[in-house]
């Protein structure tokens, strides 16, 4: 422990840290980046303090590890998005992480979602964030009327372009997923360079502390004036804070909250293809000062994933290229155009219309890549992708020189599938999906028997629901009022801390760094 008291010490002594250039830069973009209104101040009135809050003025009588203007809780995109900004207004700041890596889930974010980017016009596409706008309730199911999603849907391109000037780089992707709107929006980091967050995270080592826990929300009265911590050995301390951000993550992997949000999954079996820390901590921690919540039901379920062939249930892969197959239902019916298995539309579909099943003629079979969640492979990073026959040969995989022996494989109707399989291939082979509009290149024959099955499972992966939040980031209590001295960022509070996001969208991660943004913004203005 002493190590740590070394550590935060110097923070409540340095004062701010100094910038760098490339911070000074960004100091000066933040307000295009963020338009919003940093009313922090307020405390709400009328709010009776949580049961158990000690009088207003108390606090812990041992002295406190540290005292810093703001503290976040959780490294991610949330989490280091807030220590930035609060870091840029001059704010003296403190990230803890539980984790010995900084990143959490952000990590293993690839996609980024943004409207009316330099990347779009250079390649001739035609967006802007009020077209985004326009279409935002297609492919959320969210309101845009919403102030949150506005100023988000208005900064996504500004995030990009902060991040860019760190020194990360992006390249458009050329597919449209179906939870991206109707152009493509989606930005991909340059193959083969570190994840963002730890990019980021680079930047301000001298303000992460990892390896420490929150286990408590320190109340003064009303007001949340910091957290009681763990160290990895155990030792137990409090933070002084001014102001602190939760950032700590979405709650997929607590099958309580789960079930509660969701009680229909209760007869499902369960599939995590979320983060290992995905456990809904922050939503507790926020819970003991008065904080409500939204959205809950709106969890990101995915039917796009198989049993993890080395680690098994809970633990998942997901098909690359699974838009290339044909996926029937127990009736061997085609279901969809098959892209639409990488949306969440499909995983709410997979509850009253699944199980499903995805069909690989021999060629297909043995291109097709299936790939481990990277937080699980860590230590054995060459094992995280499978070729389709190294799959089988781990598991087996259900096989048939024909629709009918294959769906007597997999325990289907044979004749439902046979006649599937053959109407997509003379579909394909005249070149028009008259079923669901599939276009090539997805689109091709599977006419190389044997053909191969997998059985699609329902993964639970992300968040959209969580901690509920105002337009500024702060936390807020079931009549609508701010919690004093508390504000959430990222999947803790479902990304943007509102209803309006819907379902989400694919790229999620953009909405994480903008709404700690936003949070570290205010949280230093508190």
């Amino acid at each position: 422990m002493a190590a740590m008291v070394g550590f935060v010490l110097r923070i409540v002594r340095g004062g701010g840290c100094p910038g760098s250039v490339k911070s000074r830069y960004v100091a000066a973009m933040l307000p295009l980046v963020l338009t919003l209104a940093c009313d922090a101040g307020h405390s709400g009135s009328g709010r009776a303090p949580p049961t158990g809050d000690s009088a207003e003025g108390d606090l812990p009588d041992s002295a406190p590890l540290a005292e810093v203007d703001v503290l976040v809780v959780g490294s991610g995109a949330g989490g280091l998005g807030a220590a930035w900004a609060a870091r840029e207004a001059g704010a003296t700041v403190l990230v803890i992480e539980r984790d010995a890596l900084a990143g959490g889930a952000s990590n293993n974010a690839g996609n980024y979602w943004a409207a009316g980017t330099p990347a779009q016009e250079a390649a001739g596409i035609i967006d802007s964030p009020e077209a985004a706008l326009a279409e935002w309730a297609s492919f959320t199911e969210g309101d845009a009327a919403d102030p949150s999603v506005i100023d988000f849907v208005n900064g996504s391109a500004g995030v990009i372009a902060w991040l860019e000037s760190l020194g990360i780089s992006f390249h458009l992707g050329d597919s449209i997923p179906a939870d991206t709107g109707t152009v493509p929006r989606v930005l991909m980091l340059e193959p083969g360079v570190s994840p963002a967050p730890l990019q980021v995270a680079s930047l301000m080592t001298d303000v992460i502390q990892l390896e420490t826990t929150a286990t408590g929300l320190v109340l003064q009265g009303a007001r949340v004036a910091g957290v009681w911590v763990t160290d990895k050995d155990g030792a137990e301390a409090w933070i002084h804070a001014g102001a602190t951000v939760l950032a700590t993550g979405g709650f997929a992997r607590n099958d309580a909250m789960v079930v509660t949000a969701l009680p229909e999954l209760a007869a499902e079996p369960v599939w995590y293809e979320a983060f290992p820390g995905m456990d809904g901590n922050g939503i507790t921690l926020a819970a003991t000062a008065g904080a409500t919540t939204q959205n809950m039901d709106h969890l990101g379920l995915y039917s796009h994933a198989i049993a993890d062939a080395r680690l098994g249930q809970p633990e998942v892969m997901v098909v690359a290229g699974l838009e290339t197959s044909l996926i029937v239902d127990a009736e061997g019916r085609r279901v969809a155009d098959e892209r639409l298995f990488g949306s969440v539309s499909m995983g709410r579909r997979f509850l009253t219309e699944g199980p499903f099943y995805a069909v690989f003629d021999d060629d297909l079979w043995a291109s097709t890549r299936i790939q481990g969640r990277g937080y699980n492979y860590t230590d054995a990073p060459d094992e995280l992708e499978l070729l389709g026959p190294e799959y089988a040969a781990l598991v087996g995989v259900a096989e048939g020189i024909d629709g009918a022996a294959l769906g007597e494989a997999l325990g289907i109707s044979g004749s439902g599938l046979t006649e599937s399989l053959a109407r997509y291939n003379d579909d394909a082979a005249a070149g028009t999906d008259t079923q669901f509009g599939k276009p090539e290149p997805w689109f091709a024959p599977l006419a190389d028997a044997p053909f191969h099955a997998l059985p699609l499972v329902l993964g639970r992966a992300k968040s959209f629901g969580g901690v509920a939040t105002d337009a500024t980031g702060a936390v807020t209590d079931s009549a609508g009022e701010r919690i004093p001295g508390l504000y959430a960022a990222g999947e803790v509070c479902g990304f943007l801390g509102t209803p309006a996001i819907g379902y989400g969208l694919n790229g999620s991660i953009t909405s994480a760094w903008w709404a700690g943004l936003r949070a570290g913004k205010a949280a230093a203005a508190n």
